[in-house]
């Protein structure tokens, strides 16, 4: 049986979990088979490429959001949940708008343009809006808290990732 999650959304199975964020587990992690959500400190899933003749199945991404990384991010007027797909190696594969109620969303974070400034981004790299990430006028605060939302976990989660793969070996 699934274990039961506690996360942002609420007590769900795993299984339910990934179901209720399919689209945008196929957006931050487009290359896996399937999904498989993770509980523990840090809630998050994890996308699979499935082996062939009989090889293991292969991890390809991490996906979390913000506030399963313990990084709640207020922007002008509301929380912003973000997801993101994180490679085994520390590269961002993709972020994704899970939910806001922020009235320039539409015309900002919302926007491909915002989304596609992520992709290939190492998990240290410094995300500061004017210099790395573009900003847009009239949603400055909302892109600030976003980018912010989206730095801020990705090197919480990678941490830990690293952290358990090197647990893992001893």
């Amino acid at each position: 049986m699934p274990a039961v999650l506690s996360t942002y959304g609420g007590a769900q199975t795993g299984d339910a979990r990934v179901e209720r964020y399919r689209k945008h587990l196929e957006t931050v992690v487009p290359e896996a088979d399937y999904y498989v959500s993770k509980d523990g400190e840090y809630p998050h899933f994890r996308g699979y490429v499935r082996g062939t003749d009989g090889a293991a199945d292969t991890l390809v991404g991490l996906a979390y959001m913000n506030p399963d990384a313990g990084h709640v991010i207020t922007g002008y007027t509301s929380e912003i949940v973000m997801m993101v797909g994180l490679r085994p190696a520390g590269t961002m594969i993709a972020v994704s708008v899970v939910s806001h109620n922020e009235p320039y969303g539409a015309r900002s974070i919302e926007q491909p343009r915002f989304a596609n400034q992520f992709p290939n981004r190492r998990y240290r790299e410094r995300l500061v809006v004017g210099d790395d990430v573009d900003g847009i006028s009239g949603a400055t605060i909302t892109v600030r808290a976003a980018t912010s939302a989206i730095r801020r976990s990705t090197r919480r989660m990678f941490r830990e990732f690293v952290k358990e793969q090197l647990e893992a070996q001893k």
